[in-house]
């Protein structure tokens, strides 16, 4: 019997070549490819059929660029989604972030960047559908912006959870918390009240 792959990958790229190279890289790491694509819309579609375990998504695409896709997927069909950046596009990663985009590649990719760039993808994926189990506040009284009473105790609580949880340093811990209010679009203490209702619950 086959081995079990590592994950079942997606790889989007309009270049044949890049495919070709990156999905021997894949295969060499145990990766799956069950599916390709050459543009954003292609790539839409192939996710949906395909329900893989991540996404490889090159930015810079005729048609509908990997941004737009990466768009596209993370509202219908989320997945952990890594994109390639060529090194002249280091100014698109924080728009990439802002996409949906939870780690990235840099051309020319090295087989030794390639799982561990998958696995940031898939911890932070699940980070987020962690987060998401928690309730969102409903109507605070508060300003935008505005951090309840005990917020910052709060923040400190969640930092030690994280670092409980995922074995990790307090700088650690601090910026894992930064990005989950970042990838989630809420603020630190909303990410803290969330974090410390899921280790209640």
């Amino acid at each position: 019997m086959a081995e079990r792959s590592t994950g079942r990958v997606v790889l989007v790229d309009d270049e044949a070549l890049i495919r070709m190279g990156m999905r021997v890289m894949l295969q060499d790491l145990g990766y799956a490819v069950v599916g390709e694509a050459a543009d954003g819309q292609e790539a839409i579609e192939r996710v949906a059929a395909l329900d893989p375990d991540v996404v490889i998504m090159d930015i810079k695409m005729p048609g509908m660029d990997g941004l737009e896709a990466t768009r596209r997927i993370m509202a219908t069909h989320p997945v952990p989604i890594i994109v390639l950046t060529a090194y002249n596009q280091r100014s698109l990663v924080e728009e990439a972030a802002d996409s949906g985009v939870l780690a990235y590649l840099m051309k020319p990719v090295r087989e030794a960047e390639i799982a561990p760039a998958i696995e940031v993808a898939r911890a932070r994926f699940a980070d987020l559908r962690w987060l998401d189990r928690a309730p969102r506040d409903r109507d605070t009284g508060r300003a935008a912006g505005e951090r309840s009473p005990g917020a910052t105790h709060n923040i400190e609580a969640a930092t030690q959870i994280l670092r409980t949880r995922y074995r990790l340093t307090e700088a650690q811990a601090a910026s894992r918390l930064r990005r989950l209010a970042q990838s989630s679009r809420r603020t630190l203490a909303d990410v803290a009240d969330a974090i410390l209702a899921l280790e209640n619950a």
